[in-house]
């Protein structure tokens, strides 16, 4: 199974938090047919900043002696504009000196943890995130992206946990819903995930990933005219997945 914030972007720190991928910004379980399948995040290519990443923020606590507001807002957005273009050793670079300067810095602790995740150095972004939360625990980025961690990791109690909060804090993320989507799936929960998977679509028509994977669910139920709604979907928006939507509903969606 791999993670809803990536693929579509490679995943969340960045809607300002995915990925991903949830990040994929951002991975489906469930049937066999889905455990190969790339996740739900918009790719890196198509959205570079990820369901977490933050534009032009402005670090949220006090300057430390060592490095004044302006300098440290410098560093942060030198570091979002790196992590855009996917230069993402450089990015954590420009994090971690906010980070050396005042490491109370709650968004400079979530950026770090987006990046590292991009690097799939899944651990340390997993300590930046909780770090993060726990200096500002209504940051729904921060929430968001800790979902994504938890959920590449497998930890799909915590995932569902760290989801709701941050679905809670922003209703209208569609990224923390994937993941979501994402961690019922995991759990064989597949009508939860087909909700949840529906709701992040509403939110961003555009996440290819989660068209794709309720359309299978769909087919897997039987269910072949919202299939074949999925797969319009992906064919307006030119999707190469739509091929492999197409190649599943061809096989022959299960008799309902």
């Amino acid at each position: 199974m791999q993670n809803p914030y990536r693929t579509q972007q490679r995943f969340i720190v960045a809607t300002t938090v995915l990925g991903i991928g949830f990040t994929g910004v951002l991975t489906l379980s469930g049937c066999s047919l889905l455990q190969n399948l790339p996740l739900p995040w918009p790719a890196r290519q198509t959205s570079p900043a990820g369901p977490g990443a933050e534009t032009g923020s402005t670090p949220n606590s006090a300057a430390t002696g060592t490095m004044d507001a302006k300098t440290m807002k410098s560093h942060m957005d030198a570091g979002n504009a790196k992590a855009k273009s996917g230069q993402w050793q450089a990015a954590l670079d420009e994090f971690q000196q906010v980070l050396a300067a005042d490491p109370r810095n709650a968004q400079a602790h979530v950026q770090s943890g987006w990046v590292l995740a991009e690097l799939q150095q899944w651990d340390e972004a997993k300590n930046h995130l909780v770090s993060a939360v726990a200096l500002s625990p209504d940051n729904a980025n921060a929430h968001a992206n800790l979902a994504w961690v938890y959920a590449e990791q497998k930890h799909w109690n915590e995932a569902k946990e760290e989801a709701k909060r941050a679905i809670d804090l922003d209703p209208k993320n569609a990224y923390p819903h994937a993941t979501l989507a994402w961690s019922y799936q995991s759990n064989g929960q597949d009508s939860l995930a087909i909700d949840e998977y529906e709701k992040s679509l509403e939110l961003n028509p555009k996440l290819e990933q989660s068209s794709l994977t309720v359309g299978i669910l769909y087919c897997n139920q039987g269910q072949k005219p919202r299939a074949d709604e999925q797969l319009n979907t992906l064919i307006k928006l030119g999707s190469p997945k739509a091929g492999e939507l197409q190649a599943r509903i061809k096989k022959g969606c299960a008799a309902k």
